[in-house]
């Protein structure tokens, strides 16, 4: 069961680019303020090396308060992996350096480690996660989309302003679609994962293409309706771009590790059930990226090494019902054959494709 690529000794798998991926990162959604730099601050000392960032979040300046600290105490910036998103709203190909650059001052870094197309769709500049609701609206999904805004992600890696792309909740046929232009092949599609929300196909595809497969989620959440989120740093913004968080459309943690399958394992292992469920996404090939806010919560949750599920309790886990998607973008026109659909375009979106 040890995951191909899977570096023991360091904790981390190998990239498709040769780049190193710590197998277990800080999740830092609905982070916000001195919380989330507490937080980040709690899994550096702990020995986390993986920080999953994105400017929609609102709290890149917290997070890269907490990592300046870490790196003038000695930390050295080679030593930590960090991941920001593009977001639907820009994903133009010529908003796209301007994008992580921004998230680039932000975190006080001179590079990122990962950049991800955050989602298979794209929609007007400024607007908030509700697309326009027009009678009549023609919803169009132009080929180029994707390939342009491809085009800018490889640019980025030509100028060094991040070392690998990859993709966020992209499905097989999405994929698909990219690798038939892409001159550099994404390093990673961060994907919802989880024993409700397995997703074998997709991960099976993905590894067997040499993507590899990182797990947002990976938990499960608690049940919360959210809206805009208005909270975080007043860190710099392009264009008063709209910080948004999803709608958590069910929530499956409680059950996921109360069920006695995931309770029984951990009783006799002497783990908690986050500690199997994190071991379980580890032992399939995954990088895992929770979510915590909680001091003992972040240590604990990075304890899944040193120690593995034996094949009997691994298959348990894999066999668990129902499958449950849990996050929900909102958007009932994300197609699974037309990568980032395009809602509206404008000529500014259109200009220099």
């Amino acid at each position: 069961m040890r995951a191909k690529s899977f570096n023991s000794s360091e904790n981390c798998f190998v990239l498709n680019t040769g780049h190193k991926i710590p197998a277990v990162g800080l999740g830092t959604w609905q982070a916000d303020g001195d919380i989330c730099t507490e937080a980040v601050r709690t899994a550096l000392e702990v020995g986390y090396r993986h920080l999953d960032c994105d400017h929609l979040y609102g709290n890149e300046v917290e997070v890269g308060q907490a990592l300046s600290e870490a790196l003038r105490g000695g930390l050295k910036r080679e030593d930590v992996f960090v991941t920001s998103k593009l977001w639907c709203t820009t994903n133009a190909p010529k908003r796209v350096e301007t994008s992580v650059k921004v998230c680039l001052k932000n975190l006080e870094l001179s590079y990122l480690d990962l950049y991800l197309v955050h989602w298979p769709l794209t929609f007007s500049f400024g607007d908030a996660t509700d697309p326009p609701r027009k009678p009549g609206m023609e919803l169009r999904q132009p080929s180029h989309r994707l390939k342009a805004t491809w085009q800018a992600m490889e640019c980025l890696v030509e100028k060094g302003l991040v070392n690998s792309i990859g993709v966020s909740n992209f499905s097989i046929q999405q994929i698909e679609e990219l690798l038939s232009f892409a001159k550099i092949i994404p390093a990673v599609n961060q994907v919802e994962l989880h024993p409700f929300w397995r997703q074998d196909d997709l991960v099976k595809f993905c590894q067997a293409k040499g993507i590899h497969v990182s797990a947002h989620t990976p938990l499960g959440v608690p049940a919360s309706n959210l809206l805009s989120n208005e909270c975080g740093s007043s860190g710099e913004d392009e264009c008063e771009t709209p910080r948004i968080a999803f709608r958590r459309c069910r929530s499956v943690h409680v059950p996921m590790i109360k069920t006695s399958v995931v309770a029984n394992i951990a009783a006799r292992l002497n783990k908690t059930p986050e500690q199997v469920i994190l071991r379980w996404g580890l032992q399939r090939g995954t990088s895992v990226l929770p979510r915590s806010l909680r001091p003992e919560r972040i240590k604990t949750n990075f304890d899944i090494f040193n120690w593995s599920l034996s094949e009997e309790d691994w298959k348990k886990i894999n066999s668990l019902e129902p499958q449950l998607r849990l996050i929900d973008s909102g958007y009932s026109n994300i197609s699974e054959a037309g990568p980032l659909q395009a809602v509206q375009e404008t000529d500014d979106d259109i200009e220099g494709i």
